[in-house]
């Protein structure tokens, strides 16, 4: 998931800049900054503020507003979203998804009539995507001849993508994992993964990696078709940052690549309003698409 960081700070940035900044953010990314918290926002930008040898955060608006305006603008999202993901989180979608979801899938003849898709709208790091794999794989041997299937993450952040594609991640990032899974899909230690102090990394095994691609993607605002059409889509903990005009954009935006008898998981947390037109809700926080008009 990736959200802005809602941590309060000491209020030192004139408001009317704050609430100019903040419509930028909303406007590029959806993530919605309380603009109050002005002090966060100074604490952020100010770096950047530093990197262009500019004076003064008006300044630093001034050329927000001007020609080079969006370039800058995309460098604000990364200043302003941090990203915090785990794996198996919410494990109640997991057991659905092995449970329930895939048998349906495969039954309607995903994996093999089409290649089975998963989708992690709002990846961050990736563990939501390397978790829906795990299962995937997991399951897959046991259907006869195997699946064919494919994984599909998207962000707005250009920089954690290519973190998410590395598929690395620290002892504490993989605490989520169940050890057999460990064991099976992580590779561990070697010259490539161990940190400056020497510490272990682990890396998804590339069976996995090989499944997926990571593109950038605006949820809310989509500048270009987003070409994915996906079984199973993960839109989690991501719509309670957004104002409820961006949370309509983001779900339109995924349901439009959703397959037919496909599955959309959302957070336990959020809620998605007035269902879309042949969509179902089949267990807390997951809808099923059952009809074209969707």
């Amino acid at each position: 998931m990736t959200r802005a960081n809602f941590a309060l700070q000491p209020n030192s940035m004139p408001v009317s800049i704050a609430y100019s900044i903040v419509d930028t953010v909303r406007k590029l990314s959806g993530i919605s900054v309380d603009p109050e918290n002005a002090g966060f926002l100074e604490l952020r930008i100010n770096r950047r503020v530093r990197e262009l040898g500019l004076p003064n955060l008006a300044q630093y608006l001034a050329i927000l507003n001007g020609p080079t305006g969006q370039s800058e603008a995309n460098h604000l999202v990364e200043m302003l979203a941090t990203h915090t993901t785990d794996f198996f989180r919410e494990p109640a979608h997991y057991r659905f998804l092995e449970q329930t979801g895939l048998p349906t899938l495969v039954e309607s003849g995903a994996g093999k009539e089409w290649p089975l898709t998963v989708w992690s709208a709002a990846c961050s790091l990736g563990s939501e995507l390397w978790s829906a794999a795990m299962v995937i794989d997991q399951n897959s041997h046991s259907v006869l001849g195997g699946l064919r299937w494919s994984l599909q993450g998207t962000d707005i952040s250009r920089r954690i993508l290519r973190r998410a594609e590395s598929g690395i991640f620290s002892a504490d990032e993989i605490s989520g994992i169940p050890e057999p899974m460990r064991q099976k899909y992580l590779l561990r230690g070697g010259a490539n993964l161990r940190t400056k102090t020497g510490q272990n990394l682990f890396r998804i095994d590339p069976k996995l990696r090989q499944k997926a691609q990571f593109q950038w993607a605006n949820l809310v605002a989509p500048t270009a078709p987003i070409n994915i059409t996906a079984d199973v889509i993960f839109l989690r903990n991501v719509l309670i940052y957004f104002e409820t005009a961006d949370q309509q954009a983001a779900v339109a935006t995924v349901l439009r690549g959703l397959r037919l008898g496909g599955y959309l998981f959302i957070g336990h947390s959020e809620q998605i309003g007035p269902l879309p037109q042949g969509m179902t809700q089949v267990a807390p926080a997951v809808f099923r698409k059952g009809s074209e008009n969707v």
